[in-house]
């Protein structure tokens, strides 16, 4: 009878600890679980405030490069108001000589404004009349046919003007007004023919503009 009460007493003793073991073991194992989550989100954190430590560095060396130019641009802009050619180029009274760049590289495709100029002082002169004046718009730009938003730079134009046989001479200084505009124009086919008491001068050419540059500050979202 003794026996059985100290194998009874044992049996209950290893029970015991075991159920003592495993609390232990399932209490370590979610103190684990919980290191875990907390590493992997401390390491989320420390890695997104990286980030944003990173881009804002980058945001920081981007001014301070700019500020370094400043004075470069400045004096740059002050040799440009020097240049002779451009103090002798026509401009709007009171600007500054460095406007000429301005007026002669248009910020827009305004394609309208170049047939206009054409038409109304590049190919006139005494006794020539324009027959045929084509100024194509911008693909995208002015007639939005593929969504850009500042083509290639470029407004080509193609024109026939012609004047009486014995006033060539006119048709010379239809092209001197070419040469001689403001605005940036290449020519880049010409043809004269002369036909019965007509000289025609049938050309095609191409002007410029240059889309214009935003500087301005901006905000940028670093997500986590």
């Amino acid at each position: 009878m003794a026996d059985k009460n100290v194998a009874l007493r044992k049996r209950q003793q290893i029970e015991n600890a075991n159920k003592t073991m495993f609390l232990w073991v399932a209490g370590a194992a979610a103190i684990v679980g919980i290191a875990l989550v907390l590493s992997f989100s401390l390491f989320e954190r420390i890695s997104f405030n990286q980030r944003v430590i990173n881009e804002k560095n980058e945001t920081v060396a981007t001014l301070r490069a700019n500020n370094e130019i400043v004075d470069e641009l400045k004096e740059n802009i002050r040799v440009l108001n020097t240049n002779e050619n451009l103090v002798e180029t026509p401009r709007v009274e009171d600007s500054e000589p460095i406007a000429a760049i301005l007026d002669g590289l248009p910020s827009t495709a305004n394609s309208s404004a170049l047939g206009a100029s054409l038409q109304q002082k590049l190919l006139v002169g005494g006794g020539v009349s324009i027959d045929t004046l084509t100024v194509n718009p911008i693909s995208g730009v002015e007639d939005d046919d593929d969504g850009s938003e500042e083509g290639d730079g470029e407004i080509t134009f193609e024109f026939v003007v012609s004047a009486p046989a014995g006033q060539a001479n006119s048709l010379k200084q239809v092209l001197r007004n070419l040469e001689t505009s403001i605005r940036v124009i290449d020519l880049t086919t010409l043809t004269i023919e002369q036909q019965n008491n007509k000289i025609s001068l049938s050309g095609a050419g191409r002007a410029f503009y240059q889309p214009e540059k935003k500087v301005e500050l901006s905000e940028k979202a670093v997500r986590p």
